[in-house]
């Protein structure tokens, strides 16, 4: 008799033993399968268990709930944005022909009968106006980027050759401000697999950054990164020490206010275009703050993969 018990013992240990693996085992994989149907919502797909168990099938029953759910909600999520973007667009279109013709009939005011009053307020009109024009086209362009059907080109450019031509077109601007220069810049090609267009609003709109609060100085200048072979492109410029961001990297999200440094009448869009073109191309944006002898200077500094070898790397600074 009590050989039949210790067989029986044994035949129930080995079950519930055998039991618990195959529980186990199971669990596993369903984690795995719920992990990978986490990364990729828009799949129809629910969560099974291989092993039969009344307490584990109740819970992936709820666990399935709960994605239906949340997929719901994303495609909800997606429309609206969708939606949103769309009227974005529309409403910038709608703005932006009115307000050209409004600047254009400005610009056209016989200026020499106004007094010295009335000359100024015309001057603010337009100065208001381009403003204005200027943020319904960040607007537009915000929309146009950020969409899921958004994609840009990827053909060799010269991104030396686009960085100078950009810097020169600022050129009068900042001899206006009476800012100092210090652009460091390679006479020979430096070769990225993008997009031009894309290139050429990121490094104006880092440069637009840079003279709405430099306080004396503007320095640009470019660096390759033997270690991993990218390029890098800084935009430094000195600040006051109360404008000096918090969080430097949140200056990259959209609609991001911050009163010390957002004093001069930014919205943080230009930034926001430039870090989403920036990843279309594969690249990184980032941004950093220092004091140094009582001098506090802001940088940005947006890197490439560089996939081509430099004419003359030695000119890298």
């Amino acid at each position: 008799m009590q050989t039949i018990l210790l067989i029986l013992c044994i035949l129930a240990a080995v079950y519930f033993a055998y039991r618990f693996f195959l529980l186990r085992k199971s669990i596993r994989k369903t984690s795995s399968a719920l992990r990978e149907i986490t990364g990729e919502l828009s799949e129809n797909r629910i969560v099974k268990l291989p092993v039969q168990d009344a307490c584990l099938e109740e819970l992936l029953e709820a666990i399935n709930e709960n994605l239906t759910a949340i997929r719901r909600e994303h495609i909800v999520y997606e429309k609206n944005e969708r939606l949103l973007k769309e009227q974005i667009e529309n409403i910038s279109h709608d703005l932006r022909t009115p307000l050209t013709a409004i600047l254009g009939y400005l610009k056209l005011i016989d200026k020499e009968h106004f007094n010295e009053t009335d000359a100024e307020y015309l001057a603010i009109a337009i100065r208001r106006s381009e403003t204005l024009q200027a943020l319904i086209t960040q607007f537009y362009e915000l929309s146009r980027v950020t969409s899921h059907d958004f994609s840009i080109k990827k053909e060799p450019v010269d991104a030396a050759r686009i960085l100078r031509e950009i810097c020169l077109a600022y050129y009068a601007q900042l001899e206006a401000q009476q800012l100092a220069t210090d652009f460091s810049l390679p006479e020979h090609e430096i070769r990225l697999l993008g997009d031009a267009d894309a290139l050429k609003r990121i490094f104006a709109n880092l440069l637009q950054n840079a003279l709405r609060y430099a306080r004396s100085y503007i320095r640009v200048h470019v660096q390759k990164n033997n270690a991993d072979g990218t390029i890098s492109f800084f935009f430094e410029n000195d600040i006051l020490p109360e404008q000096m961001p918090a969080d430097p990297g949140r200056l990259f999200d959209r609609f991001y206010m911050q009163e010390q440094s957002r004093s001069r009448g930014g919205t943080g869009l230009g930034l926001t275009i430039s870090k989403t073109l920036a990843e279309h191309m594969g690249g990184s944006i980032e941004a950093a703050c220092r004091t140094q002898d009582s001098e506090t200077t802001f940088a940005v500094r947006v890197t490439f993969p560089c996939p081509y070898p430099a004419a003359a790397s030695s000119l890298y600074l």
